[in-house]
Order: structure tokens, then C-alpha cells, then sequence
């Protein structure tokens, strides 16, 4: 393939050298001269850097293929270490830079950015000149115009019929002028044929080489979302069994003895006693993650994410206490609390004048069976006098699917009292709902960081035909980058919520956002 991308530069070229040799005159020689010399920046600017990219994105394949069949490790951390990935210089530059930085998000516990962020088709369009590039053909043939006029011009120019010599004469520069005039502009639009077949042959071959690179490197290196934050938050956890090693050992205050420390009951004999002692204490609070309407970016609303504000460790992520919680059933006290929380804030912003904007609460499987959760919810409006509208309720796939039957009486009475209810984690697979029965719930909640969506961009469309086939609403959440979202406004998608947008809130930054409208 690259022996054919040369050969093809070099017929370009070759054929260039041709059409100035044999020019019929000095000025079609300078014409067409001029043009190989445009054609030749062309090569060396836009064709030979395409060259050397597709070359170095085979390479990089070649790359995936050595560091997915290394012994020992995955092939994430080979494909990191293997120095020149490409072999070519400035994807190598990109590489380098993409390593730095996906080194820098593990160690602060971030989920790694895809490497198509830094390398991509709009990416080497830029390194290739393509904007440049694409106006050559054109300017070839309009110099091969220009030559036309110019050899008319000066064909007709010292016309004169006085004397017979001077007619001959007249008609031997009217056949130069048509000459050159015929050959500028021939020679104009063969090389410009050539060279526009050439450069959109070897661009297509880049892009193609692009595409597979991608898709190689999404399929086998770089782990998925989900494989991200298991591994951070199991790393999250280590760190904080050190830190909570480290700290005082008081059995009289919530801490743990080193008896517990090295039992065998692990994470939660370790955390248990430091969780209860924080709910005690009311350490436990919650952020505030926007979501917007798609298409405006403003601000429509919010969804409550539990955090635990340790006096030691500071803010702690859910994904340490939350298993714990679950395994044991503390979760559901937990959960009341924050909705307790959340409905009390938005009886502040009220008191204070300011208009709230409805905050999602999670509500899981744990809760459906071991709370009256209508009730509850009921009992919140009456006793912070808020209005339903300003409270959507979140209920996990996992609870839709183990639940259903106690369900959806629940979700019944809920719509009944005027809540919006919500059901979280779906997957693209309606199928699967449809089998327990009428889904029931206002909005279906498509989660992008979902195993199942996972590299599934293209599927995006098809889903949301199918929810308005089904007369179903759907939003988004885990919008991570602008492909995702541009995908999913032309699906017609129109609320979402993502770190593309904005990180969890504190409640007081929120709070600033419903003050002035809108998020900064």
C-alpha cells in the first residue's frame, strides 16, 4: 500500500516534469512551470504526511496486535509502555501526550480519556493541510485558464492586415496564442485530475487506517468505563482502609481496633463502624449533577449523589460505601436521610425566594422491599410542603427487574401524587422491560456508561426510534464527550446529564446556578 501511495506521488510529479518539458513556448513554460511547483508543495505538505500517517496508523496497529499478546499484563499497560507506538514522529508527539495524561487521571482516580480525543480524523486533517490541500485542484485548472487567456492576449495583440507579411505574420502569433492558450489549460486540468484522484485516494486510505486503528484500540486496549471504575474504585478503597489503619485506634468512638482491621470480615467489617458513626454524626450529604436540555445547555434540574464528608479523609466516594451499605440493608437508612435532605433543601431555595428546579433521588431495589416508598414520599411533601413537580424518583434498573410486581403499584402511586418517576440504568433493551409488562414509569434513563453501550455510539439512533415507536421518553446520562452528544440531538435526544458538561455540585454552587438562571 505504500509502495502504491509513492508511485502514485511520483507519476504526479513525473508528470508535471513532462508537461514542462514539452511546453510549446517560454510563456507556457512559465505557466505550467508554476503549476508543478504548487503541485509540489502540495506533495510535500498534504500527500507525503498522509503517507507517513497511514504508515505510522499501520504501525500503531501492528502496536495494539504486540501489546494484546503480551504475557504478564494487560494489554492497556503494555500498549502504554511500548515507546514509539507509531514510529512516526508526530503521532508518536500525540501518543506521548495521551500517556501523560491518562497517567495522570489514574493516579487521581479519573476515568481515562479516549484516545481519540487527541488523535482523529479532524486531527491529522490539520497535520495534512486538507483545507489547503483541496483548493490546489482548483487552482491548477484556474491557472491553466489564466494561461488561455493569456496566450489569446497575446496572440491578438499586434493584429495587423496593412501588408501581406503583416497578415502571415498575425497569423503565426494568433497560432502561438492559441498554442499556448490550449496547452496551459490542458496541461492545467491534467494535473489537477491527477492530483485531486491522488490526494482523495491516499485521504480516504488515512481515514480508513484511522478508523480500524480506533476501533482496534476501543476493542482491545483501552478497558471500558465500567472496567475503569471498578479498578478505581477498588483502588479508592485500598487507600482508604490505609488511611483508616492509621488513624487512632478508639473503640469508644466509631473507629476500628486492630482486631477488626486484620479479621477476615474485609471491607465491611472495616468501614461498617466508621459509617454508623458518620450517619450519627450527619457526615453524610449529597452533590448536585446538572442536567441540561441538549440542545440550549441550559440548566433544567439535578440529580442528588450521595457523598460522605469524613472529618479525616475528607469527601469519600459512594463506590467505597455504598457496597458496603448494601450488603447489610443500611443502605436504605441511608437513602431516607438524603431524601429527607434534599426535600429540606428544596424547602429552603423556596423560603428563600429562589425557584428549584426538579433533583432526582435514587431510590434502589433494597428500598422498594423493605420501606413503604409512596408513603414516605408522602409524607415529605406534607411535611416540608413542597410541590411533587420539584421531586423526580429515580428507580434502578436492577429494582425494576427484581421487583416489578411490588413495583408497580409503587410507581402507580407515586405518578398518582404528581412525582415524575424515573427509571435509571436502562440499557438499550427494551426487550427485556417489555417482557415484565407495561414499563409504566414517565422517563427511561439511558445510561451511556452502561456495559451494554459501551462503543455502541452508532446504536443511538435506533434506540430512540424505537422509544417513539413505543411512545417511550427517554434522557441520557454519562455524556462524556461531543461525538455522544451530537449523535444524540440529531437522535432527537433533549435532556442529558455528563462530566462533558459538569462534575457533581455542592449544593451552595447549585444553589448559584438557580440564582442567576444558568450555568455560567
Amino acid at each position: 500500500m505504500r509502495l502504491f501511495s509513492y508511485l502514485s506521488v511520483a507519476v504526479l510529479l513525473v508528470s508535471g516534469v513532462v508537461l514542462t518539458a514539452y511546453s510549446p513556448d517560454l510563456l507556457s513554460m512559465v505557466i505550467v512551470g508554476f503549476m508543478c511547483m504548487i503541485t509540489l508543495a502540495g506533495c510535500i505538505y498534504g500527500l507525503l504526511p498522509t503517507i507517513s500517517f497511514t504508515g505510522g496508523l499501520l504501525n500503531g496497529q501492528n502496536s495494539i496486535r504486540k501489546a494484546s499478546g503480551t504475557e504478564g499484563s494487560s494489554a492497556w499497560v503494555a500498549a502504554l509502555r511500548i515507546e514509539r507506538f507509531f514510529q512516526q514522529k508526530r503521532l508518536d508527539k500525540l501518543f506521548g501526550e495521551y500517556r501523560e495524561k491518562v497517567q495522570h487521571q489514574r493516579e487521581t482516580g479519573q476515568i481515562v480519556s479516549d484516545i481519540d480525543e487527541v488523535l482523529n480524523e479532524d486531527v491529522l486533517a490539520l497535520y495534512t493541510w486538507r483545507g489547503v490541500i483541496a483548493q490546489i485542484p482548483g487552482t491548477l485548472t484556474g491557472l491553466g485558464i489564466l494561461g488561455t487567456f493569456v496566450g489569446l492576449l497575446l496572440g491578438l495583440r499586434n493584429i495587423s492586415f496593412v501588408t501581406v507579411e503583416a497578415a502571415l505574420g498575425s497569423v503565426q502569433s494568433i497560432l502561438a496564442g492559441i498554442d499556448t492558450a490550449f496547452y496551459t489549460s490542458i496541461a492545467g486540468v491534467i494535473l489537477s485530475i491527477l492530483f485531486n484522484i491522488i490526494n482523495n485516494v491516499l485521504r480516504n486510505i488515512m481515514n480508513r487506517e484511522t478508523g480500524l486503528f480506533l476501533e482496534e484500540f476501543h476493542k482491545t486496549v483501552i478497558p471500558t468505563t465500567d472496567e475503569q471504575a471498578r479498578y478505581s474504585s477498588r483502588r479508592e478503597v485500598r487507600q482508604i482502609l490505609e488511611l483508616l489503619d492509621r488513624l487512632p485506634k478508639n473503640t469508644g468512638n466509631g473507629a476500628l481496633t486492630g482486631e477488626a482491621m486484620s479479621g477476615n470480615g474485609g471491607n465491611e467489617r472495616v468501614l461498617m463502624p466508621q459509617i454508623l458513626d458518620g450517619l450519627r454524626k450527619n457526615e453524610f450529604t449529597f452533590f448536585l449533577q446538572p442536567r441540561y436540555e441538549l440542545n440550549t445547555r441550559k440548566v433544567i434540574g439535578a440529580e442528588a449523589l450521595v457523598r460522605w464528608n469524613h472529618p479525616v479523609l475528607g469527601v469519600v466516594s459512594p463506590a467505597v460505601f455504598i457496597p458496603v451499605l448494601e450488603s447489610n440493608g443500611y443502605i436504605t437508612k441511608l437513602d431516607q436521610y438524603i431524601w429527607g435532605e434534599v426535600c429540606k433543601t428544596i424547602r429552603v431555595w423556596i423560603d428563600e425566594g429562589v425557584r428549584p428546579m426538579p433533583i432526582t433521588v435514587n431510590v434502589t431495589k433494597t428500598d422498594i422491599l423493605a420501606i413503604d416508598v409512596a408513603e414516605f414520599f408522602s409524607g415529605m411533601l406534607k411535611k416540608y410542603r413542597i410541590p411533587p413537580k420539584y421531586l423526580d424518583i429515580d428507580i434502578s434498573r436492577t429494582a425494576y427487574l427484581e421487583t416489578h410486581d411490588v413495583l408497580s403499584e409503587t410507581v402507580a402511586q407515586l405518578q398518582q401524587m404528581g412525582f415524575r418517576v424515573v427509571l435509571d440504568g436502562f440499557d438499550g433493551n427494551y426487550m427485556e422491560l417489555s417482557a415484565l409488562g407495561d414499563i409504566g414509569t414517565d422517563v427511561l434513563k439511558l445510561d451511556l456508561c452502561n456495559a451494554e453501550m459501551q462503543n455502541r455510539t452508532n446504536a443511538l439512533p435506533g434506540i430512540f426510534v424505537q422509544a417513539r415507536t413505543l411512545r417511550l421518553n427517554l434522557l441520557a446520562e454519562g455524556i462524556e464527550s461531543a461525538e455522544q452528544l451530537n449523535v444524540l440531538r440529531k437522535a432527537g435526544c433533549t435532556e442529558g446529564q455528563g462530566y462533558f458538561f459538569s462534575r457533581p455540585l455542592s449544593v451552595d454552587e447549585f444553589a448559584k446556578i438557580l440564582k442567576v438562571g444558568h450555568a455560567g
